[in-house]
């Protein structure tokens, strides 16, 4: 579910983007403000998700599975945005990209005390880990294929971008041994942004937040709901502007980098499974027991 449904990085599958095959379906509502009127279609639609927690919460006292239960609550979610106790969720970026696990942070933050494994949930919300196995096939018959495909959009236009990052900046500090130590942080992130979009890193986002009519945000900070969407909007800028065989080389240069940071959260979680059966220092295991010696 991290990862593309390819492979390797030598095979590169983009997803349904607006403006390209027209008008995108996400399996979400229209974004609208709490104040518009809640009618499209002359058909009043159900944009609070308090029903859907409601019959999620029901689901989990009844004895269901509880990743079973959330992935049907995750389908049925129309809301693209909120606003809870002063922070934004935003789980459909420019109305076509689905960060479904901040959607499930948010279901999973709702659920009363008890009803949720702890570890279990902070496996997935952590380190993308389900309880069960999923493959990508069941996993997007289980979204639906709108939810899914903007699911996609979101994991090339921010996951894999924010990765090419990563890999640019290895580059770099490899051509100039060093960079990151001898210079300043934002120097090293403003050559970065240079070399992939060939404009530093502050310009792109004034550019950004004039294109957003985002004037009033503090020009000192970014929030992370914005800095995800900043991303997404570096990578639809650039699939526009460069041409395809810098696009394609590029993406899979942050493929490459994203499936290498997947391998090593792999290494890590296998290392700390190793760690955790074995018996502490100065303790043995005697008839199954783990026992204190000396």
């Amino acid at each position: 579910m991290a990862a593309a449904q390819s492979q390797n990085a030598g095979d590169i599958l983009f997803p349904h983007l607006a403006d390209r095959d027209g008008p995108v379906e996400t399996g979400f509502a229209p974004d609208h403000r709490p104040e518009d009127e809640h009618l499209i279609h002359g058909e009043l639609i159900e944009l609070g998700p308090d029903a859907l927690l409601a019959a999620f919460h029901a689901q989990l006292r009844a004895g269901r599975p509880w990743f079973e239960a959330l992935l049907d609550c995750i389908r049925d979610w129309e809301s693209p945005r909120e606003t809870i106790n002063g922070r934004e969720f935003v789980y459909l970026i420019e109305h076509e990209a689905f960060d479904w696990l901040l959607l499930a942070e948010r279901i999973c933050d709702s659920a009363p005390t008890g009803l949720l494994p702890p570890h279990e949930v902070d496996a997935l919300l952590v380190d993308e880990s389900p309880p069960f196995p999923l493959s990508e096939a069941a996993f997007q018959e289980r979204l639906g294929t709108a939810k899914y495909w903007a699911h996609l959009n979101f994991l090339y236009g921010v996951r894999v971008e924010q990765a090419l990052h990563l890999a640019m900046e290895r580059v770099l500090q490899k051509e100039r041994s060093g960079l990151a130590f001898s210079h300043a942080r934002q120097e090293l992130d403003s050559d970065v942004f240079g070399r992939i979009y060939g404009a530093r890193q502050a310009d792109l986002l004034r550019e950004y937040r004039t294109a957003a009519n985002r004037h009033h945000v503090d020009p000192e900070r970014i929030e992370h709901s914005e800095w995800q969407a900043f991303t997404y909007w570096l990578f639809r800028r650039r699939l526009e502007r460069q041409d395809p065989a810098r696009v394609a080389s590029d993406t899979r240069q942050g493929l490459e980098m994203l499936y290498e940071l997947e391998a090593a959260k792999q290494r890590r979680q296998r290392r700390l499974a190793v760690d955790a059966e074995r018996p502490l220092a100065g303790s043995e295991v005697i008839d199954g027991v783990l026992v204190a010696v000396g």
